[in-house]
């Protein structure tokens, strides 16, 4: 991948809106994440259920390529399958680019540890996800190596 094109994504990343869908696991509410910003309220949500990590995971448009959307919807159900299986419950999930021109279904994961995000960001030739600690900031994890940030 070009500097240029690199550059242009993770600024495309940088400025997403991480909306996670309603749901108990959330507080039933819908939230949205933004990287480097704190989030209080879907903390005290996961506190109450006794979790204090989080992932924002997509399996669309692998290696940040645009694919169909019977394509898309096929990975998505996936990532969904894997983590199921993993005892990972999820959280329907979007994220939308800023302009609204394009958005990305994604799946919101309470209680993932960062490596395991990581992980599968990487099984699903992601360029990244976002993850984040109860207390802290919203973190974009780059999957790739020498990847920048």
């Amino acid at each position: 991948m070009s500097d240029g094109r690199r550059a242009t994504l993770l600024a495309a990343f940088r400025a997403t809106g991480y909306v996670v869908r309603p749901h108990p696991l959330v507080g039933g509410r819908k939230h949205v994440l933004r990287v480097g910003a704190l989030h209080p309220a879907l903390d005290a949500a996961l506190t109450a259920h006794g979790l204090t990590t989080w992932a924002f995971i997509t399996a669309w448009n692998p290696h940040a390529h645009r694919r169909p959307p019977r394509t898309n919807a096929r990975l998505q159900q996936r990532l969904l399958a894997l983590l199921e299986a993993w005892g990972h419950p999820a959280v329907s999930a979007v994220g939308v680019a800023e302009d609204r021109r394009w958005f990305e279904e994604s799946l919101f994961v309470p209680g993932l540890p960062r490596d395991e995000a990581l992980r599968i960001g990487r099984l699903f030739d992601q360029e990244a996800v976002l993850w984040g600690a109860v207390s802290g900031a919203a973190e974009l994890v780059l999957c790739r190596e020498g990847a920048g940030s």
